[in-house]
């Protein structure tokens, strides 16, 4: 594991602290709860999996131990989790798709440049929707979530290439929105002057 904070709080809940949990369950939840829905389609199931990768860890924390990133941990006991649930519900899967939105506004945006960021949000959302469901989910986890190509492998059980390649073609398709997205990013800057 790589970020010091996501380390203390695994020792913390080895040492049977309920708030580090709670942390960590603060810290990765809306994201997680994202990626399950993208695989189930239901909120309320991508809700119940996530708390159900939170409670294993609780039950596992004397025997975890978690060698690579926590991050794509997390996200591959959630992939393993929804696959769970299909296996048990056989649920339907339909199409992989993005369901929130994929860009939080800063503090530092204040009320009066809340819809010209609006804007540039809802335009990135538009440019990502029209990348194809695998690419998108690829971007995401990649662009927004953090992750290592190798842990997207992991976690999609796709080549360490496929991922390169979706995210070479994703970054191509994006850049022809390029000025129109700076634009946009200059007008919200323009009237946060204000």
């Amino acid at each position: 594991m790589k970020n010091n904070a996501d380390e203390i709080l695994i020792k913390l809940i080895k040492q049977h602290d309920q708030k580090a949990l709670e942390s960590l369950y603060k810290k990765y939840y809306y994201s997680l709860c994202d990626f399950a829905f993208t695989i189930v389609k239901r909120v309320e199931l991508a809700e119940e999996i996530v708390s159900d990768v939170f409670f294993n860890i609780w039950i596992k924390r004397d025997s975890l131990d978690i060698k690579s990133n926590l991050k794509a941990y997390l996200f591959l006991a959630a992939r393993n989790q929804s696959i769970n649930y299909y296996n048990k519900y056989q649920i339907n899967f339909e199409e992989v798709d993005i369901s929130k939105s994929i860009v939080e506004i800063p503090e530092c945006i204040d009320a009066n440049t809340g819809i010209e960021y609006e804007e540039l949000e809802n335009e990135i959302q538009n440019i990502l929707e029209e990348l194809p469901p695998q690419r998108r989910l690829i971007f995401k986890l990649h662009r927004l979530e953090g992750l290592k190509y190798r842990e997207i492998a992991e976690t999609l059980s796709i080549s360490v290439n496929t991922v390169q390649k979706q995210m070479i073609e994703a970054s191509k398709y994006i850049e022809k929105y390029k000025p129109r997205l700076k634009a946009l990013l200059f007008v919200t800057f323009l009237f946060s002057l204000f």
